[in-house]
């Protein structure tokens, strides 16, 4: 039996022609098509009517006077059950769509009228689809990275989501709609260019504020090489407990943020941002999160969690980016990357939220924060032992060179060795450090 959703309205009878109207507009705004059934109760069975002639002509007359811009409809009846049914049948690209001068959205089989908040949004993301992605720019063939395309080519190939096809660059381009004659697309420089078009900063801090910084640094480039600078960061600068497999002999070091969660939210970030704001993209790694943030609010009228805990089609900001970068497997499948990230994170007890504000939309992983002790934790509401500046120093050297000695320590943070050997000691009885080996020839891990 059929039934309403996003896509589909039933009415009963032509007498609810007004609300079928403003169910038109707003699935038009949604999916920019739809369906309305005259003749159908709630429940999708049949409620039979007289249809006339002059029954079709209101049906058009109506859309003519009150959906603006003007739509032209298909109506026609239909036998549903042996009923006679008016199925009216629309489409149209020039959203956002009013009836009786008002907006609305379509969220489940429900209408709901539009803030001026989300009507701008509308109006925005709208007037990006049309003027941005496949815009030509003033960069060539001779502009592409030949690096990133032939690794592109010869994932997309090893994966079996392009065609094996004799490598020709300017085939591929064409073939993924990046390339205008001899030029490329906004969408073809983001992904493709050697002229690094997008940059990224990525800082760690000291504490869960950006008041100290131990870490500072800028990227510069392409999508593809973005995206694995930003993995590659992030996976640097957190933290790793070891556990000895059953054998006893063999240890496995697991990362505090499942690797596969941080990837998946990164190439979301630069799936779905907005690239025609001079923005950068950011990674922020703090005492107490990793936050991943692009330009560009969230591009869907959901939550993210609703993608993880429903079946909702996702809206693509970028589609001929997010449609290559699906095409080399960095994106699984559209509208699964949040339900990943929720799923691996569950498993792993690490919570996940996010900011979704007008300009910016940000994830955020949670981690321990290791500036309280884990052996005094919190006495009477007040953190009793928190982590020097010093000692995070220490940390951040001891990440980097692990094998270095107290002496090579004392040179490089120019303290004296007696210094060097205390605050060893205090990230040691703080369980953030463990000493792997003999003093002479072992390591440092830092937990």
């Amino acid at each position: 039996m059929m039934r309403e959703d996003e896509q589909t309205e039933f009415k009963k009878t032509t007498r609810e022609l007004n609300e079928a109207m403003v169910s038109v507009s707003a699935m038009l705004n949604k999916h920019k098509q739809g369906k309305v059934y005259f003749g159908l109760k709630n429940d999708g069975t049949p409620n039979p009517f007289t249809i006339t002639d002059s029954t079709l002509r209101d049906v058009s007359r109506k859309i003519y006077e009150s959906i603006k811009p003007q739509l032209i409809p298909v109506v026609e009846v239909e036998e549903i059950d042996g009923v006679e049914v008016i199925v009216l049948t629309f489409s149209g690209e020039d959203v956002p769509y009013s009836a009786f001068g008002k907006y609305y959205i379509r969220i489940a089989d429900e209408d709901r009228e539009l803030s001026p908040s989300e009507l701008r949004k509308i109006m925005i993301r709208q007037e990006y689809e049309e003027n941005w992605e496949n815009k030509s720019t003033d960069q060539t063939l001779d502009d592409v990275d030949d690096k990133t395309i032939e690794e592109f080519y010869d994932s997309a190939i090893s994966c079996g989501r392009l065609p094996e096809i004799e490598y020709d660059k300017r085939k591929i381009l064409d073939q993924l709609g990046v390339l205008n004659g001899d030029h490329l697309t906004n969408a073809g420089v983001c992904l493709f260019s050697a002229k690094k078009p997008i940059a990224l900063k990525m800082a760690v801090f000291a504490t869960d504020h950006k008041d100290t910084f131990l870490d500072l640094s800028r990227a510069e480039g392409n999508i593809f090489e973005l995206i694995d600078t930003a993995v590659t960061y992030i996976v640097k600068n957190i933290r790793w407990r070891v556990e000895m497999n059953e054998d006893g002999i063999h240890r496995k070091e697991i990362p505090e943020i499942p690797i596969d969660a941080i990837r998946e939210a990164v190439i979301n970030s630069f799936a779905h941002a907005r690239y025609d704001l001079s923005v950068q993209h950011e990674i922020a790694i703090f005492s107490n999160r990793i936050s991943i943030c692009n330009p560009g609010s969230f591009a869907n009228d959901f939550e993210p969690i609703d993608f993880y805990t429903r079946d909702i089609r996702s809206y693509l900001r970028n589609e001929v980016i997010a449609r290559t970068l699906y095409l080399c497997k960095d994106v699984e499948t559209f509208g699964s990357g949040i339900r990943k990230i929720y799923t691996l994170c569950n498993e792993a007890k690490v919570a996940v939220s996010y900011i979704n504000e007008e300009t910016a939309f940000t994830i955020e992983f949670s981690r321990f924060d290791r500036n309280i002790s884990p052996e005094n934790g919190v006495i009477n509401g007040e953190i009793n032992d928190r982590i020097s500046e010093a000692e995070m120093t220490l940390l951040s050297i001891l990440k980097e060179s692990p094998s270095l000695t107290s002496a090579e320590l004392s040179e490089s943070t120019g303290k004296s060795e007696r210094t060097i050997s205390r605050l060893l000691a205090a990230l040691k009885n703080k369980k953030l450090i463990q000493r792997i080996g003999s003093n002479k020839t072992g390591y440092w891990l830092v937990i």
